[in-house]
Order: structure tokens, then C-alpha cells, then sequence
């Protein structure tokens, strides 16, 4: 009886559904269905190839803005700064000046030997020559100590001998460092002022002249430069920082974009900008240069342009739907 029971609900269950088939459309344009309730969202469309919210729903997406102001690019060269450690250096400054001592010494005992024999006083030949001997030994051994800070540093330093000691001592109190820097498109001049970033570090660094050996990455001739004050003491022996040095080139207006302003989709970069009527209008910049704040344009882009400086990538889910990623 329970089979039969149960075979007649499920006849009973089946006809009530092909009844329901027949009376759903004739229900009218007033009811609800659940086939209206199991449609996908729809995405608030752009307007004019952008996309328009209210006040409310811009509070929402928690959208903060700026407006771009005019800068200045001057065409640059970029390479890599390293500061060298000054031990062995601190050690050749201690030899040229016990190799000057010694010569002091030995040249004072050459000329009173030579006096003593000039005068038949109880100086030999032998004695003057032997005299003679050491102070010539003791000139070579100064002038190895002098040439060795250029040949294990560079030639920049070569004609500086009388300064090493005077750089070491600085160093060690770090109020100086001495750098080296590498750029790939050719070293930079005597004299010339490179500036040196990482992070909050910018300092002006001045080259003194080539360095010893090339780079083993980048082959090239690099150059020593000295950084003098307190910055020097953030110079960490082997850190590698950003080097750049202006190209000669007519410099360049437009303005800069912050990088929280960014996102990147489809290969490119892109901001929105606010139009007058309050559109949020998605722009690609073009050629873009690396800031120290952000990314320098020229084009597209004006000062006096209002963007989205956080919260883009929500402008961009909206527009697009697809999964981007914010600078």
C-alpha cells in the first residue's frame, strides 16, 4: 500500500508540474517569477566610454581625487651607485706615511754619512753607500704606496695622496664615501654631479675621476665619486642605489601621475579622469617615464585634469568586470 501510495504522488507531482507549465506565461506582466529572479546582475553601463555614480555611491567606493599639477622633465641618464669600502684604503693612507718617515730618516742618515766622509771623520764608502742604499728604498717603497689607492681604486684617486688621510678620517666618522658609479651608455665626466636616490636617500655625489676594472654586469668603465655629511652615513658599504645623471637634453612640460592613481589592464597604464559632467573617463598614458613620485606624461594628460587617485581599480571592476591589478 505505501508503493502504491507513493507512485500516486509522484503521478500526482508530475501533472502538477506540467499543469504549471502552461499557466506561467498566462500569468501576466505583474508577477514574479523565479526565471526573472535567476538572471545574472546587470553592471551599470559606461556612459560615452566611461563610467557615471552618484555622490552616494562615490562615497561608497571610498574614491579620493587630485588635480594634476605642471611639471618639468629634464632628460636623464640612469645607472647604479655603490659605495666602496675605505679599509684597505685607510691601510695605504698608514703605509704612505710610514713610508715618508722612513724616507725622512733615511735620507737625513745619507747626508750625515756623506758630511762625516766629506770631513775624513770615521765614515767609510761603504758606510755612505749602504746609506745611500736604504734612502733610495725607502723612496721606492713611498712611491708604491702612493701609486696603489690608484691602482686597487682608480685613477680618480691618483694625485689625491695628500687627501686620503683626510677622507679616511671622514669616513670614519661618516661624514664622507666614497662611490662608485656605472652607467652603461658611458661613464660620465670629471667634475660632473650625479645624483644618487634610494628610498629617502638623495644626495649630489662628485666624480673624481675613472675607477679600476669594469663592471662584471654591466661592462663597463665605471668612475669614483665622494659624497660628503650626514647623508653619508646611510651609505651602507655594497649598497646598490639608483644613479642618474642629466642628459644635456631641452627639457620636457606635462605633469605627474602618482602611482596610486595607476592601474594596468590590457598591456597598458590607464587613470580615470573626472570630466565636467562628472563622468569618470578611463585614459591610457602614453610613453610614460618613471618619477620619483609617480610617472611623468606629456600627453593625454593637462594640469588642471582632476583624476582618481584611490580607488580605481572599483571604476574599473564596474567598467570591465575582469580582474586587474593596481600599481
Amino acid at each position: 500500500m505505501k508503493r502504491i501510495a507513493a507512485a500516486g504522488w509522484a503521478l500526482g507531482g508530475a501533472a502538477f508540474a506540467s499543469a504549471m507549465i502552461y499557466l506561467v506565461p498566462a500569468l501576466g506582466p505583474g508577477h514574479e517569477s523565479d526565471a526573472v529572479e535567476n538572471e545574472p546582475p546587470t553592471m551599470p553601463a559606461p556612459l560615452g566610454g566611461g563610467v557615471s555614480l552618484d555622490k552616494k555611491a562615490v562615497a561608497h567606493a571610498g574614491l579620493q581625487f587630485i588635480t594634476l599639477q605642471p611639471a618639468v622633465s629634464v632628460s636623464e641618464r640612469s645607472g647604479f651607485a655603490r659605495a666602496l669600502d675605505l679599509a684597505p684604503l685607510a691601510a695605504i693612507s698608514a703605509d704612505i706615511q710610514s713610508a715618508r718617515a722612513a724616507l725622512a730618516a733615511s735620507d737625513a742618515e745619507a747626508k750625515r754619512q756623506e758630511a762625516l766622509a766629506a770631513q775624513d771623520q770615521s765614515a767609510s764608502v761603504r758606510a755612505v753607500e749602504l746609506a745611500r742604499a736604504q734612502a733610495q728604498a725607502d723612496r721606492a717603497r713611498l712611491i708604491l704606496a702612493l701609486r696603489r689607492a690608484g691602482l686597487e681604486y682608480g685613477s680618480g684617486l691618483s694625485g689625491r695622496e695628500g687627501q686620503l688621510d683626510g677622507l679616511v678620517a671622514q669616513a670614519a666618522r661618516g661624514e664622507a664615501a666614497l662611490i662608485r658609479l656605472d652607467f652603461e651608455d658611458g661613464a660620465p665626466s670629471t667634475g660632473s654631479g650625479v645624483t644618487i636616490t634610494d628610498g629617502d636617500i638623495r644626495v649630489t655625489a662628485h666624480v673624481i675621476g675613472p675607477a679600476v676594472g669594469a663592471d662584471p654586469n654591466l661592462q663597463s668603465a665605471g668612475v669614483l665619486a665622494i659624497v660628503r655629511g650626514s647623508v653619508a652615513r646611510s651609505l651602507a658599504v655594497g649598497r646598490v642605489m639608483k644613479a642618474v645623471l642629466p642628459a644635456g637634453g631641452p627639457a620636457q612640460t606635462g605633469v605627474v601621475v602618482p602611482r596610486a592613481a595607476i592601474v594596468r589592464t590590457q598591456g597598458g597604464m590607464w587613470v580615470y579622469r573626472v570630466d565636467q559632467d562628472g563622468t569618470f573617463r578611463r585614459i591610457e598614458l602614453q610613453d610614460p617615464v618613471a618619477h620619483e613620485t609617480g610617472w611623468f606624461v606629456r600627453k593625454v594628460l593637462r594640469p588642471g585634469d582632476r583624476i582618481v587617485s584611490a580607488g580605481a581599480t572599483v571604476l574599473l571592476g564596474l567598467e570591465a568586470g575582469s580582474p586587474v591589478e593596481e600599481e
